[in-house]
């Protein structure tokens, strides 16, 4: 249901997509396969444990995890396409 409702503001397939508070990667990996690439951040160390774990199971070759804050984000950085804050829907 969350990607569909995503889906009704912007497309996800062939972009660069920022996940802020991406958690354990529940949403993360619905969408990746769609995405051209996919950084997803969480501040929280267990959560993305967690999302790491289940990357290494799925073997998704384009989403990347980061052990950060949105607060922690540069100031300049690669392109994006897409941002999505996982609490906002």
């Amino acid at each position: 249901m969350e990607i569909r409702l995503i889906e009704r503001f912007t497309t996800l397939k062939g972009r660069r997509i920022l996940e802020v508070g991406c958690g354990d990667g529940r949403l993360t990996f619905q969408y990746a396969r769609a995405a051209r690439e996919v950084l997803a951040i969480d501040p929280a160390r267990l959560s993305i444990e967690d999302a790491l774990d289940e990357h290494a199971a799925l073997r998704v070759a384009n989403v990347t995890l980061r052990l950060r804050s949105i607060e922690q984000w540069p100031a300049r950085g690669a392109p994006l396409d897409v941002a999505l804050f996982r609490w906002s829907l």
